[in-house]
């Protein structure tokens, strides 16, 4: 059995902020950096915490036969000054939302980056700035800066790591500060003023080695990303300009088939009998071509209508769902007569908000496809849920069901898939399309399941609340 998921897109309440920076980062973007920035160095906290109690607890002989000194407290309170300045920046981040301009974002990351250093340049110290390669973290952020920001800012942050680095090295040389590490004197790295200025200043020529190749390969993948945006713009604009056309096209044609059938009804009332068989059977192919033509413009014309109230603010109301999929039951009361196909609703009367003409649209075209692909004298069960995910109606029949591989497509436009044409000619492909619109309007999700030969199973999940 296969299976497929169709969840809603952004909402217009939920786009991202528009105003995007000068190397191509939008607020939304620049937000998510910075809530994956916190969880990072929520992981930094735990080692450095992990590494404070490791050295209380382990015998200072015993860290002394391989070299090291004991760390004493100072993990543990550069740990916890960490974790304060993080749960500042999860304050300051909580306050922030996918419409906040990249200033404001930008901003955040900052204080992250900065604050970072300074616990970094604490770290390296009292780790062992020159007898240790632990001044090669200062790479991570760095790093971090290039894709965060452009190649400016990203250079401004890798001058204040070499800043407070070589500060760092230089007032240990002089004497302004005592040295400083966790290995034992003089069993490794250089302890003269001039070995340690030869180590500190190549760090610093490799942190801007690369730094311009990060920066570099950083500022191409984002030009890139802009540049697939663009022509995703102007695909998507091209698309609504399509479909623009096509709504012009099919109610310039409304008005000519309205007066084909009304003719047609004429031609039936008044000269049926006067006509020859032939004569007859023509009219009726012309009668239900007609008709067919009628449904799919009427189609079209809906499905633009859709799409139009998605940019529109919409107003939600309380909607009583046994109610309303009662009123569609009486929709399709001929049709389910018509192929002897048994509807069956379920239990339950519980509601939900949204707007109700709509939602009755995408259950009126669900229930209908189920009744159209059900076999003759088939049932069609629906199913009323209220589950602490949500509200979830199901709409389950027995019919030709969906093969795996059409079951990904089966919301395209006009899709319809071999089986489906063979068993429902006059099907304008535009039903799901339409379904997927109204959930798209409504931000519903769509649950399928489907055999081929076995039947269908549509599941609306309305949100929680």
């Amino acid at each position: 059995m296969g299976n497929f998921r169709l969840s809603p897109a952004s909402s217009p309440d939920e786009t991202t902020q528009q105003s995007v920076w000068a190397n191509g980062l939008s607020g939304a973007v620049l937000l998510l950096n910075a809530r994956w920035f916190i969880r990072i160095r929520w992981i930094v906290v735990i080692l450095l915490a992990g590494f404070g109690v490791a050295g209380a607890l382990l015998d200072p002989q015993f860290l002394g036969r391989f070299g090291f000194l004991p760390p004493g407290w100072w993990p543990l309170c550069l740990a916890g000054t960490l974790a304060l300045l993080n749960m500042g920046a999860i304050w300051w981040v909580h306050h922030l939302s996918t419409r906040t301009t990249w200033r404001g974002v930008a901003a955040n990351i900052w204080f992250q980056i900065t604050s970072d250093l300074v616990i970094l340049t604490g770290l390296v110290y009292l780790i062992g700035s020159t007898t240790t390669v632990v001044s090669f973290t200062y790479l991570f952020h760095i790093t971090m800066a290039c894709i965060f920001f452009g190649r400016r800012d990203s250079f401004i942050v890798t001058l204040l790591s070499a800043m407070l680095f070589l500060a760092m090295v230089v007032a240990q040389c002089v004497g302004f500060i005592p040295r400083a590490g966790i290995l034992v004197p003089g069993a490794c790295g250089p302890t003269d003023v001039l070995p340690t200025a030869i180590f500190a200043v190549p760090t610093v020529f490799v942190w801007l080695i690369v730094w311009y190749l990060v920066s570099s390969l950083s500022n191409k993948v984002r030009q890139r990303d802009l540049d697939l945006d663009t022509a995703n713009h102007r695909l998507i604009r091209a698309d609504e300009e399509t479909n623009l056309q096509m709504l012009r096209v099919a109610h310039d044609l409304k008005a000519p088939f309205s007066g084909i059938e009304s003719n047609i009804q004429v031609l039936k009332q008044l000269h049926w009998d006067e006509m020859t068989a032939n004569v007859r059977q023509l009219i009726s192919k012309i009668d239900g071509r007609s008709a067919n033509l009628r449904a799919r413009i009427g189609d079209i014309l809906m499905l633009g209508s859709l799409r139009s109230a998605h940019e529109e603010k919409r107003v939600v109301k309380q909607v009583y769902l046994r109610e309303m999929l009662e009123a569609v039951l009486l929709d399709v009361k001929d049709q389910a007569e018509a192929k002897n196909v048994s509807v069956v609703l379920g239990a339950g009367r519980m509601s939900v908000l949204g707007d109700q003409e709509q939602l009755k649209i995408l259950f009126a075209n669900l229930v209908s496809n189920a009744i159209v692909y059900s076999h003759d004298g088939g049932i069609v069960d629906i199913r009323l849920d209220d589950e602490a995910t949500g509200v979830r109606v199901s709409i389950t029949d027995h019919g030709i069901g969906i093969s795996d591989q059409a079951l990904p497509r089966i919301f395209e436009d006009f899709y319809r898939t071999q089986e489906a044409a063979a068993f429902n000619p006059s099907s304008t492909g535009l039903g799901l399309a339409i379904v997927r619109q109204v959930a798209n309007n409504l931000r519903l999700t769509v649950l399928v399941a489907s055999e081929k030969d076995k039947g269908s199973v549509f599941q609306v999940v309305f949100p929680p609340g």
